[in-house]
């Protein structure tokens, strides 16, 4: 039979325990936000740049070789299933194929 100081003992366990979870999950959450808003990537050749990820969309201008543009996120959720990254702070919303910079060995974070 349990005595009441054992049960005390295991809801003291049990609560720390609850405890330590809590705060991993906060510090965890937290290092997930603390992600940047964009990335500065430097195209390697001439990049077109589109209203959204499939090159058969709508096309809004091309940026020269050389230029660094902000991205925000990426994406693969795309109908050739080929990784695209939006512009960061870009009004309308506009996406340019990964495929014009250097390979990244850490994509930017998933849009």
């Amino acid at each position: 039979m349990a005595t009441p100081q054992s049960v005390l003992r295991k809801s003291a366990v049990l609560g720390a325990a609850l405890a330590l979870a809590g705060l991993t999950a906060t510090v965890q959450a937290q290092a997930a936000s603390a992600a940047p808003a964009f990335v500065n990537l430097t195209t390697a050749e001439a990049s077109p740049i589109y209203a959204k990820p499939t090159s058969s969309s709508t096309k809004y201008r091309t940026e020269p070789r050389g230029t660094t543009l902000k991205i925000a996120c990426s994406t693969t959720n795309t109908p050739s299933g080929e990784r695209w990254f939006r512009i960061y702070d870009s009004q309308p919303v506009a996406w340019v194929w990964s495929g014009h910079f250097p390979s990244q060995v850490n994509p930017p974070k998933a849009c």
